[in-house]
């Protein structure tokens, strides 16, 4: 019998069968796991159910962060589990939420709870370019004491008074991030990402001029491929590191004609 902690997990996807199962397989201490389904065609929904997870059926959205908008302050526990269909947490990191949870740390001052996070591409691990190596994210947060906004990569914030607890790298306690299968689907979900991208940061204070938009390819590139050395991961990191410049331009691009749009 597993022991139940008092967190509620929320998943979203679309048509993530053949990765659901190892998503949902680790979340079996959340006590209350709602998987939010945006139209599958596939099993997804039979296989979310058969994890013990309820299964809600909402219209398409260009992102998740709408859902966790929408919907974090309606669950169960005051804690919630934030996590992707592609993604798998570790053994070693469920041994830690448990700690956490059961008293190792103290939480009475706590907004969010951040875990090392690693990308793979085409099944690989990325050791270098902006994905690559050990990265971080918000795992858990308390909805009493967390803010989410319906904006692209922009929408989580801590409370003004709380802090975030951030679980140290320790080798094998971190999420799997299995984040691209292929190109085309990097291209294609990235291009859903422009379409809010010029709001999302114009509202987060972000401004664009035309001078940076044509510097941004060069920087970006060079950021990617240099300092965050994707030259480690051969072929691969030369093109994510060409497409960061892309999405990076393309995304100053959209942002400076939505600050025209509004004469600010």
């Amino acid at each position: 019998m597993i022991d139940k902690l008092p967190v509620s997990a929320i998943v979203v996807g679309y048509n993530e069968a053949r990765l659901l199962e190892q998503a949902l397989k680790p979340l079996s201490f959340c006590d209350e796991i709602l998987y939010f389904d945006l139209g599958s065609e596939d099993d997804s929904k039979e296989i979310a159910s058969g994890f013990g997870a309820k299964v809600i059926d909402h219209p398409r959205v260009d992102s998740c962060e709408w859902i966790h908008a929408k919907y974090s302050r309606s669950t169960k526990h005051e804690w919630v589990l934030i996590t992707d269909p592609d993604e798998v947490l570790s053994e070693e990191l469920v041994n830690e939420i448990h700690y956490i949870f059961n008293g190792g740390v103290s939480l009475d001052n706590v907004g969010a709870i951040s875990s090392p996070w690693i990308f793979y591409f085409k099944g690989k691990r990325l050791y270098g370019t902006n994905w690559g190596g050990i990265n971080r994210r918000i795992l858990l947060v308390n909805n009493n004491r967390f803010e989410f906004r319906e904006l692209i990569h922009l929408g989580r914030k801590v409370k003004d008074g709380y802090t975030t607890y951030d679980i140290a790298f320790k080798g094998k306690n971190f999420i799997h991030h299995y984040w691209m299968i292929g190109f085309r689907k990097l291209f294609e979900k990235h291009s859903r990402y422009l379409r809010n991208e010029g709001e999302a940061r114009f509202k987060n204070g972000i401004r664009s001029t035309p001078r940076e938009i044509v510097l941004q390819p060069f920087r970006s590139f060079r950021n990617s491929f240099i300092s965050a050395r994707g030259y480690k991961d051969g072929f691969t990191g030369f093109f994510l590191s060409c497409f960061w410049a892309w999405y990076e331009t393309s995304a100053k691009i959209r942002n400076y004609t939505y600050q025209k749009q509004t004469g600010n």
